[in-house]
């Protein structure tokens, strides 16, 4: 392997740091390596993910963006810029209409049924090794297998002097990667493509075939604007116990890719995998944009790992809601909860179309969870106001002593949800200014100040005992700790411990008479704020752990 070419040391880089993307990423920062890896890999950047002159057929690890300089490819490959001779067997050669990482695509006339075909031959040409050929003829074969108006037909396949090649329908169009790059789509067209595309993906499924590379790319659009796949380049067969991917290998798009196939975990990629692919690409038919996009490969593989791709309305307004959920439902993280197959896409696309229910809005379920997932710290602040009420409900309850008790509590209890619901405001109105302003990390940093210092002021609003509403300063650090991020733990640590000395005061300069106050006491107070300084420093450990974790795997 010649390292001095960027994209083979960008791709021997993932290869010997794929157990550690961490590593890998500060690799690539160090060598200022490609924004893609090279090989199998590639990653899309969002400034001309969409090209504006795209190929009409795409190889599996082909750039989208960028066509290869002169000097970037290695020794021993077929030229990807030229023809490198008019005749090739049966075939005429007229021009390159394709070129990637591992194979090269001409336009050529069949001599002998004098007609206009796609020839795609393995870019390293007669230097290829087994497992190279193996894969072409396995790209072949899955091909040639479907018989679906939505895919691709193969004609032929052979050698001709070594160099190994099949012939597939030629569509005078467009990559659907240029259709959206040329102007926006509407949902409902948007939709419809997919739809095409999904039943298609579904007959491949049907016949013991996984794409693994699904993206705009890999489709076009022939002349009556009908969708086409095509490149199985990186397929994978279910019928099959031979396996040409070790696991480990991280194959595909970063951009399209599920969780599961960004692992390495090879063994694990089924029909679902295809069904995520299939959700992304309607995220970026409907937005312009992939779900996820980095700097580079690494950096794109951690965000699918760990994130949530932006709610694609707050891209675009215009996105139905219906549409919304239906993409939403196929980039699940785990694949239990995507459709059960690209059919079930295709039969919700169709409801949508049809201006029916459509099943993913109606799992409420999966969606709940979802939003959970996706905004873990405000579901927890949401989730803690009605348990301060009912806190507060019974420390009122437990003070209170007359006639009157039940009218005091009452005005209390009211003056405590009011100012509690006023708190639960705030935490929607950070969490989507959060959302919306991703680049804005003071955010949850005055976030995880002001939280205690609230608490601290409910605490001075009622009276004693205050036992039941302290334990929510530990509590509101745990809270903060679901950021997984160790400055934002710390903050909320030493705001607890601030708020905690804020009620200390108040307590003694008000309440110092009152029998029950059980602030008066040295060793409460001691103990409690070693209570908070051990939450902050378990929550911080347990968060840089996670993250660790994550990062390796």
């Amino acid at each position: 392997m010649d390292v001095s070419c960027p994209r083979e040391r960008s791709a021997l880089v993932d290869q010997l740091c794929r157990q550690n993307l961490e590593l890998a990423k500060e690799v690539h920062s160090l060598l200022s390596a490609s924004a893609r890896a090279g090989g199998f890999l590639e990653n899309i950047d969002p400034d001309d993910s969409l090209p504006n002159n795209p190929p009409t057929v795409y190889n599996a690890s082909a750039d989208v963006t960028r066509q290869p300089k002169s000097n970037s490819g290695c020794s021993n490959r077929v030229g990807v810029n030229e023809v490198p001779f008019r005749r090739f067997g049966s075939y005429e050669l007229m021009e390159v209409i394709a070129h990637g990482g591992m194979g090269v695509v001409y336009k050529a006339r069949q001599t002998g049924l004098n007609r206009i075909v796609a020839l795609k031959m393995i870019l390293t040409g007669t230097f290829a090794d087994s497992e190279e050929i193996k894969r072409f003829y396995q790209e072949a074969e899955a091909a040639a297998k479907l018989d679906h108006p939505g895919i691709v037909p193969v004609y032929d396949v052979g050698s001709h002097e070594g160099q190994h090649y099949y012939s597939m329908a030629f569509i005078e169009g467009k990559s659907l990667a240029a259709r959206i790059k040329e102007s926006p789509i509407d949902p409902r067209e948007s939709a419809r493509i997919l739809l095409q595309v999904a039943s298609a993906v579904h007959c491949a499924h049907e016949a013991g075939f996984i794409h693994r590379d699904l993206k705009p790319a890999n489709i076009l659009l022939d002349e009556t604007n009908e969708p086409r796949i095509v490149d199985f380049g990186l397929a994978k067969s279910t019928l099959d116990d031979s396996n040409l991917t070790r696991t480990g290998t991280v194959m595909g798009t970063p951009n399209y890719m599920p969780p599961e196939q960004a692992t390495g975990k090879n063994e694990e990629v089924t029909s679902a995998s295809d069904v995520y692919s299939l959700g992304a690409i309607l995220y970026t038919l409907l937005t312009r944009q992939p779900p996820f996009v980095s700097g580079n490969s690494t950096e794109t593989l951690m965000q699918v790992l760990q994130d949530e791709p932006l709610r694609a309305s707050m891209i675009n307004t215009a996105i139905p809601r219906d549409l919304e959920a239906i993409c939403t439902k196929c980039m699940e993280k785990k694949p239990a909860d995507r459709y059960a197959s690209a059919a079930e896409l295709a039969q919700d696309l169709a409801r949508f179309l049809a201006g029916a229910s459509i099943y993913a809005r109606n799992d409420w379920k999966r969606r709940a969870r979802r939003w959970v997932s996706r905004e873990p710290v405000l579901a927890a602040h949401l989730a803690l106001v009605p348990i301060l009420i009912f806190a507060l409900f019974i420390a009122q309850f437990l003070t209170v002593d007359g006639p009157n008790a039940f009218t005091d509590i009452d005005s209390a209890l009211w003056r405590n949800v009011f100012v509690l619901f006023a708190w639960g405001g705030v935490s929607v109105v950070l969490q989507k200014t959060h959302n919306r302003v991703r680049s804005a990390q003071f955010i949850p940093t005055i976030w995880a100040a002001v939280d205690p210092l609230f608490l601290a002021g409910l605490l001075c609003l009622n009276n004693e005992p205050r036992g039941l509403l302290l334990s929510s300063f530990p509590l509101l650090i745990l809270v903060i700790s679901l950021f997984r991020r160790v400055d934002l733990i710390a903050v909320a640590t030493v705001s607890s411990i601030f708020g905690f000395g804020m009620v200390l005061i108040y307590a003694l300069a008000i309440d110092d008479l009152n029998p029950r106050n059980s602030l008066v006491t040295s060793s409460y107070n001691i103990v409690f704020t070693v209570v908070l300084l051990l939450t902050g420093i378990i929550s911080s450990l347990q968060a840089q752990i996670l993250n660790r974790l994550t990062r390796t795997h």
